[in-house]
């Protein structure tokens, strides 16, 4: 059923605050209505949604299947009494329902929109010499940005991962590539693709965990990642890469205490993922094979306040 990651939207106290953090994470911002609406470079998708509140709260994701898949997810949700609402976030397609924990999901018949993103740099590697008589680094390659290609996942708190899985898994139709017991589990979509497009983390309460852009190589993550820390946004860990999806990770805290993350080189698993074989590990054991620091212990925390 659920085949894709859509949009996610946040309600925040101060919009521009969060207009100055994502346009220099890389995002271009619109006005839209009382929102701001952003978007990556070369790309027609909305893929945040800030709404003005008085505080800072995971207000929704939105996720997309095609038409055989929202029949199905449309008989799933009457088979477990989940009931469906009107939009609770103005005019938008699709379909509106709680999960377990009261978070709002939306449903559309619909894919992520393609980017006009510049080809993948070539790399040398053992036994595969792409990049022969060129330089990979001049003076020119310090005016480099972040470009983020996409929003690949996102990790939300739950105050039970167990029973947040049980609901995506039977209900949604996602499935766990990995999980580390009932502390944290990564689930992709039906038809396979990115290891993850939603994770759970477990705590207290719900929240936003970190939201997580693709960008086109390991120098696009840390020349991110420099350039807001240099403008006084607090670090959350990185660089390293992680055992949980393979991909090479740096997270910046948000104004609010979120994270978002840059990454580049995920697995991603076939539809037909029967040679796929799931772990069930340590959460230490799924978070890097290395890091430049061990994560902080705020790594874990959810700064968002309960309802």
């Amino acid at each position: 059923m659920i085949r894709s990651l859509l949009q996610v939207g946040m309600t925040v106290p101060e919009l521009e605050v969060g207009r100055a953090f994502y346009e220099l994470f890389g995002l271009g911002a619109r006005v839209s209505g009382d929102d701001l609406v952003f978007r990556c470079e070369g790309s027609a998708q909305e893929l945040l949604r800030l709404m003005p509140g008085t505080r800072k709260k995971l207000s929704y994701v939105s996720l997309g299947t095609n038409a055989p898949g929202m029949a199905s997810l449309m008989a799933n949700l009457q088979r477990h009494d989940v009931a469906i609402a009107g939009s609770p976030f103005g005019p938008m397609g699709g379909i509106w329902f709680r999960d377990p924990h009261g978070d709002w999901l939306n449903v559309q018949v619909a894919e992520p929109l393609p980017s006009d993103a510049a080809a993948p740099a070539e790399i040398n590697a053992p036994g595969r010499y792409r990049r022969i008589g060129t330089r990979a680094c001049d003076p020119s390659s310090q005016q480099k940005k972040a470009r983020p290609r996409r929003m690949g996942h996102l990790i939300k708190f739950s105050p039970d991962v167990d029973r947040s899985v049980a609901f995506y898994t039977e209900v949604l139709g996602m499935k766990v590539s990995d999980r580390a017991g009932d502390v944290l589990a990564f689930l992709r979509g039906s038809a396979g693709g990115d290891h993850h497009i939603v994770a759970f983390a477990k705590s207290t309460h719900t929240g936003l965990h970190h939201l997580s852009f693709e960008v086109g190589d390991i120098d696009e993550i840390e020349i991110g990642a420099q350039t807001l820390l240099r403008a006084g946004y607090k670090d959350g860990f990185g660089l390293g890469r992680h055992v949980g999806g393979s991909n090479y990770f740096h997270y910046i805290r948000d104004p609010w205490n979120s994270l978002a993350e840059y990454f580049w080189d995920i697995d991603v698993i076939p539809e037909d993922d029967s040679a796929w074989i799931s772990m069930d590990v340590t959460p230490q054991e799924v978070t890097a094979v290395w890091a430049t620091t061990p994560p902080p212990p705020e790594f874990v925390v959810n700064y968002e306040e309960r309802d």
